[in-house]
C-alpha cells in the first residue's frame, strides 16, 4: 500500500500562528457540519480535485518481515468529490433504513497537528477522530482513525484537497459504512 499516512515523521514547518488557529477552527467547524448532517455546507468545504479515502488496515506480528502486497490490501472506500456526493444524496433519500430514525454521531477530533503543506498555500493536518455513533435501539459503534488531511487556502477559504484515514481496527465492526469521517 502506498499511503502516505505510511511516511516516516520529517521536521516539519509551521504555519504563522493565526492561520494555524483558524484552520483548527475549520476542522473542528467541519466535524460539526457532519455532526448536524450539514451535507452540503460539508461537500462545499471539499476542492473538487478531493481524494477522500481509507484503505484496509494491514495487521502483522512485529517478527513478520515477508513485503507487503504488491498493490495493497485495497480500501474501504476511496472516494471523489462525485462519489462523495452521491453519498450525501444517499444519506439526504430518506431510503437508508439504517439513518431512520436519525442516527445520534459525535466526532471527536484531537491530536491536531498543523504544518506546512508541499505548496505554499497548502497545509497538512494530522488528527485524530473518534466517532460515537448510536441509533433508537440502543446500539452504538465506535470508530477511532488516524487522518492526514491537505488543506488548500482559497479566495473562498480553505479546502479539503485529501483526506486519507487508516481505521485502528483490522475488521469493520459494523453493518453499514454510512459515517463521513
Amino acid at each position: 500500500m502506498n499511503s502516505v499516512l505510511s511516511k516516516p515523521l520529517e521536521v516539519r514547518t509551521m504555519l504563522p500562528l493565526e492561520k494555524h488557529l483558524a484552520l483548527q477552527q475549520h476542522v473542528f467547524f467541519e466535524a460539526r457540519l457532519l455532526d448536524d448532517e450539514n451535507y452540503n455546507d460539508w461537500l462545499g468545504l471539499m476542492d473538487d480535485a478531493i481524494r477522500y479515502r481509507m484503505p484496509l488496515t494491514e495487521r502483522r506480528f512485529r517478527k513478520d518481515r515477508s513485503t507487503p502486497l504488491a498493490f495493497g490490501g485495497g480500501y474501504i472506500f476511496d472516494e471523489n468529490k462525485l462519489r462523495l456526493k452521491m453519498r450525501v444524496d444517499r444519506l439526504q433519500s430518506g431510503l437508508v433504513w439504517a439513518e431512520d430514525p436519525r442516527n445520534k454521531v459525535r466526532r471527536v477530533i484531537s491530536n491536531v497537528e498543523i504544518w506546512q503543506g508541499a505548496e505554499a498555500n497548502e497545509a497538512e493536518v494530522y488528527s485524530v477522530v473518534s466517532i460515537h455513533r448510536s441509533r433508537i435501539d440502543g446500539e452504538e459503534k465506535h470508530f477511532v482513525a488516524g487522518r492526514r488531511d491537505v488543506w488548500r487556502e482559497t479566495a473562498q477559504g480553505w479546502r479539503l484537497v485529501v483526506r486519507d484515514l487508516l481505521l485502528d481496527t483490522s475488521v469493520v465492526l459494523d453493518s453499514n459504512m454510512n459515517t463521513l469521517f
